[in-house]
């Protein structure tokens, strides 16, 4: 603050500084206002938290205003030409409303011509394991999954129902060093609110989740816990008419082309929305189901699609084109109300052909585990056109240890080993191009640079076994 006095000489320096503050209070904006400015961490990555809204609601005096911002690139925000007065300040974020977590905000004061800051940050990792599973210590690559459980059909608690969890998990023997994949399993059961919490669940691992409730099996989810926060929530429903009975028996070892499939799923629910594919861009015969109902849809050439008669609950959305990524994410459906769900898929990248100048591998995975691995089996791409197969499952039709159901994107290669419970049929991991759980025919066989294929039981490189056996592929 600037004060003046009716000394010549101390007016003679006030006129600086009262310049200044005259300078400030314009860049502040209006005359008479002041801002609020400061910068948001995102503690779990060690990173500025950009794209966050900021919020700033004034309390007093009334009449209650409120203004915001974003933060940039640097996580910094800035909200300018504030009424002087006391402000309560917020922020959110999609990962903060991911988790279902809203912050205190916090109380500041405004003052005429002055800027006041507020720094905020994510809660860490840490933190963030300690609230999903309080009095444990959670370590490093194990985390939780937390939710809350309800009928689909009355959209009420579900009190006492199960929730199984299943992995795969490797370990190696300590006098052979032999390693081996065992199928690991938990249950808990949910509290007089229909909250669960599956605590030290391993991180950066697929995960099947399923909800279980008056002997009827919800559809298996999918998710990963991310090691970085060690929590994701993931809430479940069922409506028990459109459920299955659960299994008299888990193991389902040597499923395959012979296993008849279970009849679908139906019900009154409805789901449409619009498939988009590079830059946000509508796309079209994208062939879009729910797995374990009953028929399919085309996407239109507005990316459009629309599916019937499909059972409540939690279920999986699947999408699947040409040329792109699979796709599967959960829907909550409800018997007779109309879901809107979009879905944007990820284009396999392929590079152009090239000119060759040097000798140095362009594959140098596939040759590495070729010379170090002899329990598998390696094609080039000189080895796949020589089979001359017309869809890459074709390629496995006469591989022993193998079978092949379907045709085109509805087919499936199998594993006459493994023994798995909440998966159904003892699939091999499909990895494209790095990418793992994709579709056999996602890739043409022109495509393919190089192949690695491991049988169910035999050892296969660690990042990509889950105990039915591995199939690789490098693309051109």
């Amino acid at each position: 603050m600037v004060i003046m006095t009716s000394h010549r000489s101390s007016f003679c320096f006030a006129l600086p500084a009262l310049a200044a503050a005259t300078l400030l209070s314009r860049s502040l904006g209006a005359q008479g206002t002041g801002r609020i400015e400061g910068t948001i961490t995102d503690s779990i990555h060690a990173a500025p938290l950009a794209k966050a809204n900021v919020l700033a609601v004034r309390t007093e005096p009334e009449p209650s205003v409120s203004s915001g911002a974003a933060t940039d690139a640097r996580g910094r925000y800035r909200i300018d030409s504030l009424q002087a007065g006391r402000y309560m300040v917020e922020f959110a974020s999609p990962f903060l409303d991911s988790l279902e977590i809203t912050l205190p905000p916090r109380e500041v004061s405004v003052v005429e011509g002055r800027s006041t800051r507020a720094d905020f940050a994510l809660p860490s990792g840490r933190t963030l394991r300690l609230a999903a599973c309080p009095g444990l210590t959670l370590d490093s690559e194990t985390g939780a999954v937390v939710g809350r459980l309800s009928d689909a059909d009355t959209d009420h608690p579900l009190i006492g129902a199960k929730v199984v969890v299943a992995w795969y998990d490797l370990s190696v023997d300590r006098k052979t060093l032999k390693p081996s994949i065992g199928e690991r399993t938990g249950v808990v059961t949910s509290d007089s609110l229909g909250r669960y919490r599956l605590c030290g669940v391993p991180t950066a691992t697929w995960l099947v989740v399923q909800v279980q409730a008056d002997g009827r099996s919800g559809s298996p989810i999918r998710l990963q816990v991310p090691d970085s926060a060690g929590v994701v929530v993931r809430h479940l429903s069922i409506s028990t008419p459109a459920a299955r009975p659960i299994a008299d028996s888990v193991s389902v070892a040597g499923a395959g082309a012979d296993t008849v499939p279970p009849p679908p799923l139906t019900g009154s629910a409805l789901v449409s929305g619009v498939v988009r594919g590079v830059g946000g861009l509508p796309l079209s015969g994208a062939q879009v189901r729910v797995v374990g109902a009953r028929g399919t849809a085309l996407s239109d050439e507005r990316g459009r699609f629309e599916l019937r008669d499909l059972p409540a609950g939690t279920q999986v959305l699947e999408v699947r084109r040409i040329g792109y990524l699979l796709a599967q994410q959960p829907v909550e459906l409800r018997a007779a109300r109309p879901i809107s769900q979009d879905v944007r898929l990820q284009r396999i990248v392929t590079l152009d052909s090239m000119r060759v100048l040097a000798q140095r591998s362009r594959y140098p995975e596939f040759e590495q585990h070729r010379r170090m691995n002899g329990f598998g089996t390696f094609f080039t791409a000189d080895e796949v056109a020589r089979r001359a197969s017309f869809e890459t499952s074709d390629l496995f039709r006469m591989i022993p240890g193998f079978r092949v159901s379907g045709y085109g994107l509805d087919a499936k290669v199998t594993s006459s080993r493994g023994v798995t419970s909440l998966t159904g049929a003892c699939s091999p991991n499909i990895v494209i191009d790095g990418m793992p759980n994709q579709e056999i025919n996602l890739i043409h066989p022109s495509s393919i640079g190089a192949m690695e294929i491991y049988r169910g039981g035999a050892p296969t490189p660690p990042q990509y076994d889950r105990g039915c056996g591995a199939i690789v592929i490098w693309s051109k």
